[in-house]
């Protein structure tokens, strides 16, 4: 007979790391499955849903990332910047007018096309995505507006 203290000392066990995957993905496909029924719903409850969506898919591919024999690791926003740009070319689009366009859409977002590179100004990257940017929407950001961001429109 055990006595019940030995029990409690006892962790209860770890599921296999490919269990809680296959847990977070089936909430991630429960929480698109709400989103896509309650659209065009309530705005501010699709928004809560998609950001958790995000949480759980981004989780989702930290966990396969983690596991033996995956990919080296990678911020979430590389992998999600990786496989945009992979759409684009499986699309047959031009990469560069889409990382073009999508530099474009963040300086709108933040006010300017200086608040792109601020985190490291005088990088040689920063350097081509100021000239990009330039190349995109104006020296002095004269195109921005139509780009999106305050007063502007996609």
């Amino acid at each position: 007979m055990h006595d019940s203290r030995d029990l409690a000392a006892v962790p209860p066990p770890v599921p296999p790391p490919e269990i809680t995957v296959r847990e977070t993905a089936s909430a991630a496909l429960a929480d698109l499955a709400d989103l896509a029924a309650s659209l065009p719903g309530d705005i501010a409850r699709n928004a809560q849903v998609a950001d958790r969506l995000a949480e759980e898919l981004a989780e989702t591919g930290a966990m396969l990332r983690a596991l033996p024999g995956r990919p080296a690791a990678m911020s979430g926003h590389d992998y999600a910047l990786l496989g945009a740009l992979r759409s684009a070319h499986a699309a047959g689009e031009d990469v560069a007018e889409t990382i073009a366009r999508a530099c474009a859409r963040l300086a709108a977002e933040l006010g300017g096309s200086f608040e792109v590179i601020k985190a490291r100004p005088g990088s040689w990257e920063a350097a081509l995505i100021a000239d990009l940017l330039r190349g995109t929407v104006g020296p002095d950001d004269e195109n921005l507006p139509m780009y999106g961001g305050p007063g502007g429109s996609l």
